[in-house]
């Protein structure tokens, strides 16, 4: 008879060997994962019932029974030892894909993100080769103009460098409650990645998006929300007057000169119905660390002071108009400001890194 230790070893490693034969794909899903764990878990606690039976108290005969429990026991001593060390072997591998299984969750979120990427990536490289595959969605991108990113550039510095989904989607849940009684749908103009979109239709309302990435759009499209390829000045110009409940515009004025800045709120203006709200969100270049950010991004075109945004704005026919700091820098990152001087200049280089200008039409 070999030892028990020996015993055990065996048996763990041929456990080991078929779980790592028969685990899924990556792509299983979550429900599929959570079935094979309750099933694994329930066969367990039968071994346990049959290896170390129970005999209640008031059970007919249950002196009798107990003793002969214990007897079976005493014959079947390295059977019963061999049954043991299976049982808690078994114990062990469960205990190793409940760890597994909260590993794989937390991945499908990450890589649920990245496909659409991805996918829009291998779309657009098909396309621009002559591919004969036909998705009936977003077009090639055409060779950008001189002095522009490509497409699949920058939908991967965006990737690396502006922040999980999940960052960039709690950033912006703030403005939900400011749209809550919109006259109208939602439009997200300059959608990315569609964090906003996700959001909305999270909370019941009515949303869609313009972007002029068709990476971006892809991956937007293909998570089923409602985005439109394009220029968003061109489009929301277009739109008819008082026929949208709200415009949103998520770090872009940053990326525009000054004069597509006053014909996008020209045309927000116009298209809003009366009680629609603009919010633009953007960069705050009064605070030093923010401006870091700022010339991080390569098409970023210049930083807009929340003075000059507030000026277009009213020049473009908004009335009622306020500005929200937002972002802080964590307190641990600033210096401290036990005196005037120190909070002048905590102001001055640790500032909050966002403002959104946000503009209501009189009804």
């Amino acid at each position: 008879m070999d030892r028990p230790d020996d015993l055990k070893r065996v048996l763990a490693e041929e456990i080991r060997a078929a779980i790592a034969e028969a685990s899924p794909d990556p792509g299983a899903s979550a429900g599929a994962i959570d079935s094979g764990t309750a099933q694994a878990r329930g066969a367990l606690r039968r071994a346990a019932e049959v290896l170390t039976p129970a005999v209640p108290e008031d059970a007919p005969l249950a002196p009798f029974k107990r003793l002969a429990i214990r007897a079976a026991r005493f014959l079947w001593r390295n059977q019963s030892s061999f049954n043991s060390l299976s049982l808690a072997a078994s114990s062990e591998i469960a205990e190793e894909l409940d760890r597994l299984r909260a590993q794989t969750l937390r991945g499908l979120d990450e890589l649920g993100r990245r496909s659409g990427v991805q996918e829009a990536r291998l779309t657009l490289a098909e396309a621009a080769g002559g591919s004969p595959r036909d998705r009936g969605a977003v077009p090639a991108a055409a060779s950008p103009a001189a002095g522009e990113l490509p497409p699949g550039v920058y939908a991967l510095f965006e990737e690396r460098y502006r922040g999980g989904s999940d960052q960039i989607a709690e950033g912006q849940r703030f403005y939900l409650s400011l749209l809550k009684d919109a006259p109208g749908p939602i439009l997200d103009a300059g959608c990315g990645r569609g964090e906003f979109l996700h959001l909305l239709r999270s909370a019941g309302e009515a949303g869609s998006g313009i972007e002029s990435n068709p990476v971006a759009v892809e991956a937007c499209r293909s998570a089923g929300l409602d985005v439109e390829l394009g220029d968003a000045v061109e489009r929301i110009a277009a739109r008819p007057p008082g026929s949208l409940g709200a415009i949103v515009a998520f770090q872009v004025v940053e990326h525009w000169p000054p004069a597509v800045t006053f014909r996008f709120l020209q045309g927000a203006r116009r298209a809003l119905a009366p009680g629609g709200v603009l919010i633009a969100e953007t960069i705050n270049p009064d605070s030093l660390r923010a401006m870091r950010a700022f010339y991080l991004d390569p098409t970023h075109v210049r930083p807009v002071p929340a003075e000059t945004l507030r000026f277009l704005a009213e020049a473009a026919g908004f009335t009622d108009i306020r500005v929200e700091y937002r972002s802080p820098v964590p307190a641990a990152e600033r210096l401290e400001d036990s005196t005037d001087d120190g909070r002048k200049l905590n102001a001055l280089l640790f500032g909050p890194q966002d403002y959104a200008l946000i503009a209501r039409v009189v009804a």
